[in-house]
């Protein structure tokens, strides 16, 4: 009977520890809410898919994100590149009804939210312009002093 208790508060202990905080972000620019648990940061925007991909591959060219793989074909949508600390950077983009979209940022293995909320802003920023095409880095634009190269 003892041990039984020991072993629940054990695994309680453990759950507990393991499991990461719910919290809510608010931007302070744009008022978009978004929600950050189970390392990801979640939120819905009045925003056709296109136009927040588009956004999103912007975002991480300002922030010069080391891109990897990016694509969206109007249902979904992904990115996926690399900081400077070698942490994976994932977003993943959702259509919902009515031109609306669902995206999440992760960064790193055990997320990061400080990242996830200046990739959101970023992002957010460039929903607000929607200027121009999106850029497109490329491996040989880097500099050839480059520490990336």
């Amino acid at each position: 009977m003892k041990s039984d208790i020991m072993v629940l508060a054990a695994l309680g202990l453990a759950g507990g520890l393991l499991m990461s905080g719910c919290s809510t972000y608010r931007s302070p620019a744009t008022g978009e809410e978004a929600h950050y648990g189970c390392e990801r940061l979640k939120t819905e925007l009045n925003v056709p898919i296109g136009e927040v991909y588009a956004a999103a591959r912007r975002a991480t060219c300002e922030l010069r994100l080391r891109p990897m793989r990016a694509a969206e074909d109007g249902i979904s949508g992904e990115i996926t590149a690399f900081d400077a600390q070698r942490d994976t950077v994932e977003i993943r983009l959702g259509a919902l009804p009515e031109g609306r979209t669902v995206m999440s940022i992760r960064v790193g293995v055990f997320g990061d939210k400080n990242k996830s909320v200046v990739l959101l802003e970023r992002i957010l920023e460039n929903l607000g312009q929607q200027e121009g095409p999106t850029p497109v880095a490329q491996w040989n634009d880097l500099p050839i002093g480059s520490p990336l190269r």
